[in-house]
């Protein structure tokens, strides 16, 4: 973001640079003043875009190619390791698939997840659970996992469960 504010400053200087330079020069320079100015802004504005590769942008573009894939269990809080991207699809993909792995553990087959997030899609507003389970599965613990792993409180965590066939 730096290279990208100091590039807009480099061109704003070279133009303010320009146009006074066009003051103080007699009126028959004033041409070759003028052309030599453009080349000099038409190439600061140029070569830093055929050199895209070495910009200060490789932490975006970095997070766009992995998306995702740096996902893992250790963190603390999903709410806080998936929202990189506007796509609340991938989102809760990500979640399904976290709640998913863990309802094992609890006794309970996930059937599918909804969830809801805030405007800004900076947090998960609520999670929809529905579940299959033999009779014994644990849906308070379950629930508790999903509150604490995704930031929330046990109200904004909905957890049903379905009969048999779905």
């Amino acid at each position: 973001m730096t290279g990208l504010i100091n590039w807009f400053k480099t061109i704003f200087i070279l133009e303010i640079t320009g146009e006074i330079a066009l003051k103080l020069v007699p009126s028959k320079y004033k041409e070759f003043i003028a052309f030599v100015m453009k080349l000099i802004l038409v190439t600061a504005i140029v070569i830093p875009l055929l050199n895209i590769r070495n910009a200060d942008i490789s932490g975006i573009t970095e997070s766009i190619k992995n998306g995702f894939g740096t996902y893992s269990k250790e963190n603390d809080n999903v709410s806080q390791s998936i929202y990189n991207s506007a796509d609340n699809r991938i989102a809760e993909k990500v979640i399904t698939s976290d709640i998913g792995s863990a309802a094992g553990e609890y006794g309970l087959e996930v059937v599918s997840v909804k969830c809801s997030f805030t405007s800004d899609m900076t947090a998960v507003d609520s999670i929809y659970v529905y579940v299959k389970g033999s009779g014994n599965g644990d849906i308070e613990g379950l629930l508790k996992y999903i509150a604490g792993r995704c930031g929330l409180s046990a109200e904004q965590v909905n957890i049903r469960e379905v009969n048999g066939s779905g």
